[in-house]
């Protein structure tokens, strides 16, 4: 046997062993708390209806219907926490690796080769963890649902796509979505697509593939995400969209200049279409990992789009090291009351803003049906 062959039969068993104990799960770091909360920030975070409009826990081989020792959310910690509702969104395609990643986790073959096999599998196991909830957890499609579920002291779980990829270019697969409880769809991700630009790559507006998007969400009435999205891209899609748009997780360039960041008129446009806004606690939005700047943030937004525009949208789990994980949330709600924010406007910004915008999506699928 050739020297070099019997090398590689050494080397290769190595390789693919390495490959599978290496955990590409980042482990969290977290500072010292920002501040402890008071009776009344508990008060206020435990009554009002805290929503989070990006968690990417359905990246991770994790059950989060336990609590494990790794990343930032599962049940039982959005319990200790006070989340109530969280959009679980479905990225399929991420640093070209995704199919890779589902061969690490072993996820099903079906899911190496196909965004939209990922994007399946992972409803799969939300819908799995959530049956062994024993009822303290509920898939939740509508705001009816969502404040129904917090009067039982119940958990709301909810979907969004992040990158249209797992659509191909299948648009039938837009009605398919919706019926399966999908409430928002992002057409990009981290780089441009068949759908459009997005914010980390180009200025590419989007495709005629990416209008007709737009378009059959606005017939299915699915809210678009302009999270990621390019300029151009973010423009025309907000001039498109028939319901108010959000954007996911995101910061503000004036207080971190940077392209994955909104500019003072997209805020205003956003805003002025009834629009919310979701504040990352984390970079690359922010410019460190620090719950005063999310805080920062959240003050540009409410100061340019108003306080009904401001939202939670922490990219848990998304390869991000946060401030916080979920149980630590309260201090967020203690920081805003140390800027002399009112009760009100804390619970719209802890979610009654989100719940707005799902109301009225709600209000117009129900008058489609």
């Amino acid at each position: 046997m050739r020297k070099a062959s019997r090398y590689a039969l050494v080397f290769l068993p190595l390789t693919v062993g390495v490959f599978f104990v290496f955990d590409l799960e980042p482990t969290p770091h977290y500072p010292p708390p920002a501040v402890e909360p008071g009776p009344d920030a508990l008060r206020i975070h435990r009554e009002a209806i805290v929503i989070d409009l990006h968690v990417d826990s359905l990246l991770w081989p994790r059950d989060l219907s336990r609590q494990g020792p790794g990343g930032h959310v599962d049940f039982p910690r959005m319990q200790e926490g006070g989340l109530d509702a969280a959009a679980f969104t479905l990225p399929t395609q991420f640093f070209g690796v995704a199919g890779l990643k589902a061969f690490h986790d072993l996820w099903p073959p079906a899911t190496w080769f196909s965004p939209w096999e990922r994007l399946q599998f992972q409803l799969q196991c939300m819908t799995r963890w959530v049956e062994r909830s024993d009822g303290r957890v509920r898939i939740a499609s509508t705001a009816t649902e969502v404040r129904e579920n917090h009067d039982q002291g119940i958990l709301s779980v909810f979907h969004g796509i992040e990158g249209a990829h797992a659509l191909g270019t299948d648009l039938s697969r837009v009605e398919t979505v919706a019926r399966e409880g999908i409430l928002f769809i992002a057409p990009v991700h981290l780089a441009d697509n068949a759908y459009g630009g997005s914010s980390g790559t180009s200025n590419r507006g989007l495709s005629d593939l990416g209008r007709e998007l737009i378009q059959a969400m606005n017939r299915e009435g699915l809210l678009v995400d302009l999270a990621h999205a390019s300029p151009a891209t973010f423009g025309e899609a907000l001039a498109l969209t028939s319901l108010p748009p959000l954007v996911s997780h995101v910061g503000t360039r004036a207080v971190h200049d940077t392209p994955r960041n909104l500019s003072d008129d997209q805020i205003r446009r956003v805003a002025g279409r009834g629009g919310v806004i979701g504040v990352m606690l984390a970079p690359p939005a922010t410019s460190q990992s620090d719950l005063h700047e999310v805080i920062d943030h959240l003050k540009h937004i409410i100061a340019v789009g108003g306080e009904d525009s401001a939202a939670l949208g922490s990219d848990y789990d998304g390869y991000v090291q946060t401030p916080i994980d979920v149980s630590g949330l309260p201090q967020l709600t203690q920081l805003m009351l140390d800027e002399r924010w009112n009760e009100e406007r804390i619970r719209k910004i802890l979610g009654e803003n989100v719940l707005r915008v799902l109301e009225e999506r709600d209000a117009r699928v129900g008058a489609k049906d």
